[in-house]
């Protein structure tokens, strides 16, 4: 904020949303702290501003050897400023999946982080037609907090939710596919077999 003389008075009501969080930033990193947990810190500035805040933090971080944890709903901005970190995303408030950044940017595994991918607007009509076309969640609804569903709390919207989903509560593991990811989905996790043609469940026995 330059020049400093004509905000160091100033009241914080007397200052845009932007310059609040600049200060905001700026009150976090007087301290020297070796980490910093920033809540969509830059949510509220220009774009070219965004990024020359996120360069000065990434400076800090490759410099000073400063910590971060970044939340944010933007998958841009953490691709950006998390490349060569790690990207948790979260569910109703539970991470469904973990990993390297490029990993899953790239490789999402879990459902819940294809569809947020999936949601990122697309200025080429036919890719945006081919992201349309693949596919998508079942309901846009969000669960109440307070009446969350049985089982993974995601079954209600996920497109390949199983009957195990409405009452089995998934926990992290790793992706068979991705080794370096973890993920919150029985279906991509442990897979059921497929029945094969003729076999009666159970074994195939006599009725």
């Amino acid at each position: 904020l330059t020049p400093p003389e004509s905000y160091s008075a100033k009241f914080p009501h007397q200052m845009s949303g932007g310059q609040r969080q600049r200060v905001a930033v700026a009150r976090g990193l007087t301290l020297s702290p070796r980490l910093l947990i920033a809540d969509e810190s830059t949510s509220m500035l220009d774009v070219s501003i965004r990024v020359s805040l996120l360069n000065m933090l990434t400076r800090l971080r490759t410099e000073e050897g400063v910590g971060f944890i970044y939340i944010t709903h933007d998958l841009a901005l953490a691709k950006y400023f998390a490349w060569e970190g790690r990207t948790a995303v979260m569910y109703l408030g539970k991470i469904v999946e973990v990993g390297p950044t490029p990993q899953v940017i790239n490789s999402p595994q879990h459902p819940y982080t294809r569809a947020l991918l999936e949601a990122v607007p697309e200025p080429d009509p036919e890719l945006a037609a081919q992201k349309k076309a693949a596919g998508g969640l079942l309901s846009a609804e969000i669960p109440s907090l307070s009446d969350l569903p049985s089982g993974c709390t995601f079954h209600p919207r996920c497109p390949l939710a199983e009957d195990r989903c409405r009452e089995i509560i998934p926990v992290l593991r790793t992706a068979p596919e991705a080794s370096a990811q973890e993920v919150a989905c029985m279906v991509v996790t442990d897979p059921q077999p497929a029945a094969s043609a003729g076999t009666a469940p159970g074994g195939g026995g006599p009725p």
